[in-house]
């Protein structure tokens, strides 16, 4: 529902000095008049639409600017057009303005300086000054890219104008129509309903032009003072709208009341506006003997919340000096980090931390003097960036040297799997130790990939020192003779060429599984590996989709390891490592979505978060469902051991 003439928040909530004398009264001033309750009017007093405060609006304003920060500083000329094509695209584009005029802006100086330094550089190799002419293709982009913002802008507001004119001309059939209802013989159910529908309509109806606005609305004021004074309801249908009336008026009542006993005296002036402009316009009359009663209970509490905006308007300058004093001390807080950066992730995720929580308590600081405002504003805005840039800087920083290490471990890795598979392993013991005081030197990465790569390495380096200390390599005849079996098995099938058929290549790796259980191998066997490496690959050239393949490459894997117990309560274990650790990401990303809780659905940071919450959804799905195939293959293996002991005691008691 909208009404006309719109206000300002400083009229909404301040004096009504500057009000046009054409304007109906304000609440202030309506306050000391209960006969035009009597009247039965709609428009007993003059309210005006709910205002955002200035911290909700910077609030929204944070979001936005947070789903398009570009470091300006670090951004090359050519990548220019594609920054204006995102604000283009964008939802937001028309909340902007500020980031576009930046950008145009740091545009403008980087190019000027380019010119000048190719000017100098064309002088310099003997050429002529005039003869000077430097027009690359990022600058035509930028430029049409510019335009392209600008033409949009100015599209907006004619369609915008075109919609107010639009308006005006429907706010005008409503008043025609409603004249229509006055000037008929007879008002009976029909055109009461009828008229109120007129009114849904009319409030319904966006804003008009300026200009036109006080008019309309002035206009559409009589005529439905007319319509009330002509109007004559049976006795059934009055008393009806009377009761209803009487209960809406008494719930407005009672929460006008609870205002009155809150301490956010800007929230409940807000607030009190929304309930009269209720009271005003979508609420007729009660009956005659509730009315005074009625509008005096309303009259004190309006007047008990003015009180308090008096109150709070006495005190407003020391309170405002105090706001002013807690956010410079944010500022400086803020100021205090960047001056004392964080060197490692720890302290950076605990500066992260603290630096939100002064955000916060920026924002929930209510106002401060008119004219610090804007510079507050503007620092804010500038050390959060700094900030993110910091931040950024560092995590970019971090993502390339942790490249760096885990390709040193992926590479410790191979050497070791390397060394298992030579048959003169035992020569390496000095190399084994040397890799494990290697490893310990690589740099930190992210504790989900360093667990991973570690659980990797140590069951590596504990299988070579196990066969150290195991002496395998003496092995009999018959050892060795099921060994060199095993290994020319796996290199057979390394030759074969495998159907890409699914339910082809199904029965060939079951037969390959099958023939391979019958050799008796060890589960953790290099030979093992090797046939699971590749058995395991074999689908990938199949034409199941994405999730087929993993199902079934999950479940070859399985097949090699289901009479290992060990092996596949070490593969559960790792599951559920795996299931753990996605949930504790789970519950950060929907507790970071709580700050986002007033944001639109289509906003890009809030899409994203959805996005990943979605995909690690599906991840925890999948693990589950192999944690519980394993689980199943332990449970099965355990009956049959069990099974088996019974089997040999009996045989045993028989004997």
């Amino acid at each position: 529902m909208q009404m006309e003439p719109t206000m300002s928040p400083e009229e909404n909530l301040n004096s009504t000095e500057n009000q046009g004398e054409e304007k109906t009264p304000s609440v202030e001033e309506n306050i000391s008049s209960p006969e035009k309750e009597e009247e039965v009017k709609p428009d007993e007093v003059e309210v005006k639409p709910a205002q955002t405060s200035q911290e909700e609006e910077e609030k929204v304003e944070t979001k936005i600017e947070a789903a398009f920060t570009i470091n300006l500083d670090e951004l090359a000329l050519e990548e220019y057009p594609a920054v204006m094509d995102k604000i283009l695209k964008s939802d937001q584009w028309m909340k902007l303005g500020t980031q576009v005029r930046e950008i145009q802006a740091s545009f403008e100086k980087k190019f000027q300086k380019e010119v000048q330094e190719k000017k100098e550089t064309f002088i310099a190799e003997g050429g002529n000054e005039i003869d000077f002419y430097f027009a690359p293709e990022y600058k035509k982009n930028f430029s049409f890219a510019l335009r392209e913002y600008k033409n949009k802008k100015g599209q907006h507001f004619k369609e915008i104008e075109a919609n107010q004119k639009a308006n005006l001309s429907r706010k005008k059939e409503i008043i025609e129509e409603i004249k229509q209802l006055i000037d008929q013989s007879e008002h009976n159910s029909t055109s009461y309903k009828q008229f109120k529908n007129l009114q849904e309509a009319f409030h319904a109806t966006g804003q008009v032009p300026r200009a036109e606005s006080n008019n309309i609305w002035q206009t559409y004021k009589f005529h439905v003072e007319r319509f009330y004074d002509f109007l004559h309801l049976n006795r059934d249908l009055r008393e009806a709208d009377f009761k209803h009336n009487y209960t809406e008026k008494l719930k407005i009542i009672e929460r006008a009341e609870e205002l009155a006993k809150q301490t956010d005296v800007i929230a409940s002036m807000r607030e009190l506006n929304n309930l009269h402009r209720l009271w005003k316009n979508d609420l007729g009359p009660v009956a005659h003997e509730h009315r005074e009663d009625l509008w005096n209970r309303f009259q004190a509490a309006t007047k008990a919340i003015h009180h308090l905006k008096n109150e709070y308007n006495k005190n407003i300058d020391s309170i405002q000096e105090d706001n002013l004093a807690i956010k410079n001390g944010v500022l400086n807080e803020i100021k205090e980090l960047l001056e004392n950066k964080p060197e490692n992730h720890n302290a950076w995720q605990n500066a992260i931390k603290k630096v939100n929580t002064l955000k916060e308590k920026f924002h929930a600081v209510g106002r401060v003097p008119k004219n610090e405002n804007k510079r507050l504003w503007n620092s804010f805005r500038e050390l959060s960036r700094q900030f993110n840039q910091e931040k950024n800087h560092f995590y970019k920083q971090q993502k390339t040297e942790e490249k760096a290490f885990v390709d040193a471990k992926r590479a410790l890795i191979d050497e070791v799997k390397a060394i298992l598979d030579d048959p003169n392993y035992r020569d390496h013991i000095n190399r084994m130790k040397a890799i494990q005081n290697d490893w310990k030197k690589t740099g930190r990465i992210s504790r989900r990939l360093s667990n991973k790569l570690w659980e990797e390495f140590k069951a590596l380096t504990n299988l070579y020192f196990d066969r150290i200390k195991n002496k395998v390599e003496a092995l009999s005849a018959e050892d060795q003779a099921k060994l060199a079996s095993q290994t020319n098995f796996v290199e057979q099938v390394l030759k074969t060429e495998a159907p890409t058929t699914p339910k082809k290549l199904e029965t060939f790796i079951n037969e390959q599984v099958e023939q391979w259980q019958g050799l008796n191998p060890e589960a953790s066997s290099p030979a093992q590996r090797k046939l699971m490496q590749h058995l395991v690959g074999l689908w990938d050239a199949s034409s199941l989709s994405a999730k087929e393949k993993a199902s079934q490459k999950f479940a070859t894997q399985l097949s090699l390891i289901k009479n290992d117990a060990e092996a596949l309560n070490k593969e559960h274990a790792s599951q559920k490592k795996k299931i753990d650790e996605i949930a504790t990401e789970l519950i950060q990303l929907q507790n970071n979505l709580q700050f986002f809780s007033n944001s639109s659905s289509d906003n890009p940071v809030v899409v994203e978060v959805n996005n990943k919450i979605e995909l690690l959804s599906n991840q925890k799905e999948a693990l589950s469902e192999k944690a519980n195939a394993i689980k199943s293959f332990i449970r099965s293996l355990k009956k049959q051991e069990e099974a088996d002991a019974v089997e040999d005691a009996e045989e045993n008691e028989d004997e």
